[in-house]
C-alpha cells in the first residue's frame, strides 16, 4: 500500500536554487528589507545587498578560482555577516556547496574527513578558523582558501572581493549559473550534505537543485498562520553549517522575508536572553537545546516566541511537555527529517498532524509505504515496519561515491528510512524507534524492545533530566542488555547515588520482563552528541 500526503502537490521545480530564492520563489517584499543583523553589532544585510554580493562573488569565483557548475566549494566559517553572502555565491556560480558546521571541540582531523568525503575545490573560512583550516589542507591537499572577513595577508579575502567593484545594478538580473528546466533542476547537485554518524559511518548525501526547491515550498507550506514577516524576528541557534540551519535560516526566511538573528556562538541556557533583546519570533531548538531549555529556571522572557520547531531525534513526551510549559503553553512543532530526504513529515497548526504520539502528517509531494521487517511484504494502515518514504517532485539522488550505501535507494526511488512505524488512514507517521535501535533481547532468536519506550518510562521519574537508553552488547552471553543513561536534574546531582538507586527501583515496577534495564542505570553528566544528534556508539562505548 502507498500512502500519498494528503496536502496540495507544490508544482515542478525547474529553477536552480539562486534564482528560486531570489526571483521565483520569495514574496514581493522590498530590497532594502533587513534580512540579516549579528546580534551586539550594527552590522545589517539587505535583501538587495544579497543578492547583488552574491552574483559579485559568484563573478569572481568563476573567474579567479575556475569554478565551474558542480566544483565542490566548502564552507566552514562562524555565522558572520558575510556568510549568507558565501552560500549564495557559491550556489549563483553553479558550484556544489558542502558546508562543515562549526563545533566545540573540532581538530583538523574532523575538517580533512569532511574535505576528503566532498572533494573540495576551494574552502572558505574566517580568520578565527583560518589557523585549523590550514593543518586540515596540510594532510588533506593543497586547494586555495578564501576568508570572509580580513585579517590575513596570505590569502585573499571576501570584503576585499566585495570592495573592489561597487557598481551593482539591481535593475538587470545577469545569471552566472542558470537552469531553466526539471531535468537540468534533477541532473545539477546544489549540495553535499553529511549525515551525522551518529549510527553508522559517515556519509555525503547528493541533494539536486529540484529536491530543495521541492523542500523548501512543502517547508514553507507549514509555516504557521501567525506568521508575519513584517514583524516577524528569527534567530540561527546553532552553526549555519548544519543544513537544517541552513535551510530555514538562509531559506524559508528569504522566501517569507524575515530577518535573522546571527550569534556569534550556538544559542545556549546562558545567552537565552537573546531572546527578549531582539523579540525573537521563532527558534528552532535541537534535542539537546530542548532538554536544557525545558528545565531553564531563569526569569529571561519567552513571551515573543510563537512557534518552536525541533528535528534530528526522538524528544520524550515529558521534555516536550516542560518546554511547552516554559514557553507559556506554546505547543513543540516535530519535524520528521533525515539527511538523505531533508523533510517528510511536520506537526502543522491542523488537528489532524497533533495526533498523540504522531510525527506529524506526510508533507507536500511525499508519499510512504512500510514493509514488514519480517517478510518483506507491504503492510497496510496502522500496521508497523520499516518505513519507505520518496518525493513525488524530485528523485532523491543518494550517496556520493558510495555503492553499498546506495542501496538504501530502490530503483523506482524509494529511501529505506531505517525507522521503524506505521501510518494511520490520515497519512500521519507514528515513528516507533529507529530500526538499528530496537534492542533484541530474550534468549534463541530474541525479540524486539523499542529503546523509545523504555525511556519513556524512566523520563517518569521527576529526577530525570534526560535518559537514552541502548542495547550494550554482553560479550559473554551474545545478549543486548538495555542500558538507561541519565543526566540527573541539577537539583538532584549532590545525591547522585542515592537518586540513582531511586530510579532503579522506579524503573524496575514499570519495565519487567523482556523490558527490563537488565544494563543497569548509568548517570552521566550530558549525553553526548554528534553534531545535534545523540551519539548512541559513544553511549556504548561508555558501557
Amino acid at each position: 500500500m502507498i500512502f500519498d500526503s494528503v496536502l496540495p502537490l507544490p508544482p515542478l521545480p525547474r529553477a536552480d536554487v539562486f534564482s528560486y530564492i531570489f526571483r521565483h520563489g520569495r514574496q514581493d517584499y522590498p530590497k532594502d528589507r533587513v534580512l540579516y543583523r549579528v546580534d551586539g553589532t550594527e552590522k545589517t544585510l539587505t535583501l538587495g545587498q544579497l543578492e547583488q554580493q552574491s552574483l559579485h562573488l559568484a563573478r569572481s569565483l568563476k573567474a579567479e578560482y575556475q569554478i565551474q557548475p558542480q566544483c565542490v566549494v566548502a564552507i566552514f566559517s562562524h555565522d558572520l555577516i558575510q556568510y549568507p553572502i558565501a552560500y549564495f555565491g557559491c550556489l549563483a556560480a553553479g558550484a556544489t556547496v558542502a558546508l562543515i558546521p562549526v563545533q566545540k571541540q573540532q581538530n583538523e582531523t574532523d575538517i580533512v574527513s569532511h574535505l576528503k568525503l566532498v572533494n573540495a575545490k576551494l574552502i572558505l573560512t574566517d580568520q578565527k578558523l583560518l589557523s585549523l583550516t590550514e593543518k586540515a589542507l596540510a594532510q588533506y591537499r593543497e586547494i586555495p582558501v578564501l576568508t570572509l572577513d580580513r585579517g590575513s595577508a596570505s590569502h585573499p579575502n571576501l570584503e576585499d572581493i566585495l570592495t573592489e567593484t561597487r557598481c551593482y545594478d539591481d535593475s538587470h538580473f545577469v545569471p552566472v549559473f542558470e537552469l531553466t528546466t526539471n531535468d537540468q533542476a534533477e541532473e545539477y547537485t546544489g549540495f553535499i550534505n553529511r549525515t551525522s554518524g551518529s549510527t553508522g559511518s559517515m556519509k555525503s548525501v547528493l541533494v539536486s537543485h529540484a529536491h530543495f526547491i521541492a523542500t523548501m515550498e512543502a517547508t514553507r507550506l507549514t509555516v504557521p498562520s501567525t506568521t508575519n514577516p513584517d514583524e516577524d524576528v528569527w534567530i540561527s541557534p546553532l552553526s549555519l553549517g548544519f543544513f537544517i540551519n541552513a535551510k530555514l535560516n538562509m531559506g524559508l526566511n528569504i522566501l517569507l522575508g524575515i530577518p535573522v538573528v546571527l550569534m556569534g556562538e550556538s544559542l545556549e541556557s546562558s545567552n537565552i536572553d537573546v531572546i527578549p533583546r531582539h523579540r525573537i519570533t521563532f527558534i528552532f531548538v535541537a534535542p539537546p537545546l530542548a532538554a536544557k531549555l525545558a528545565y531553564d529556571r531563569s526569569d529571561i522572557d519567552l513571551s515573543s516566541v510563537k512557534w518552536i520547531l525541533s528535528a534530528g531525534s526522538p524528544i520524550s513526551k515529558g521534555v516536550r511537555d516542560a518546554l511547552s510549559c516554559r514557553f507559556g503553553g506554546l505547543p513543540l512543532t516535530m519535524e520528521w527529517a533525515s539527511a538523505e530526504t531533508m523533510l517528510l513529515t511536520i506537526q502543522t497548526e491542523d488537528e489532524s498532524s497533533r495526533q498523540p504520539g504522531s510525527s506529524g502528517t506526510l508533507v507536500n509531494g511525499v508519499q510512504a509505504k512500510v514493509i514488514d521487517t519480517e517478510t518483506g511484504s507491504p503492510c497496510g494502515v496502522g500496521e508497523p515496519g520499516e518505513l519507505y518514504v520518496r518525493n513525488r517532485l524530485a528523485r532523491f539522488k543518494g550517496y556520493k561515491d558510495n555503492e553499498v550505501a546506495n542501496r538504501a535507494f530502490t530503483s523506482d526511488g524509494w529511501f529505506q528510512t531505517g525507522d521503524y512505524g506505521y501510518l494511520d488512514e490520515k497519512c500521519n507517521v507514528y515513528i516507533v524507534d529507529r530500526i538499528k535501535e530496537l534492542i533484541k533481547v530474550g534468549e534463541g532468536y530474541g525479540s524486539h524492545v523499542s529503546a523509545a519506550d523504555l525511556e519513556g518510562v524512566v523520563f517518569g521519574h521527576p529526577a530525570v533530566g534526560s535518559v537514552v537508553v541502548v542495547g550494550c552488547r554482553d560479550e559473554a552471553k551474545q545478549l543486548d542488555r538495555p542500558t538507561a543513561f541519565v543526566v540527573l536534574k541539577p537539583e538532584f546531582r549532590e545525591r547522585t547515588e542515592q537518586v540513582k538507586k531511586d530510579i532503579e527501583r522506579f524503573a524496575a515496577e514499570g519495565l519487567t520482563g523482556l523490558q527490563s534495564l537488565s544494563g543497569g542505570i548509568r548517570c552521566i553528566d550530558q549525553i553526548p552528541v554528534t553534531g545535534f544528534k545523540i551519539n548512541r556508539r559513544a553511549l556504548r562505548n561508555m558501557a
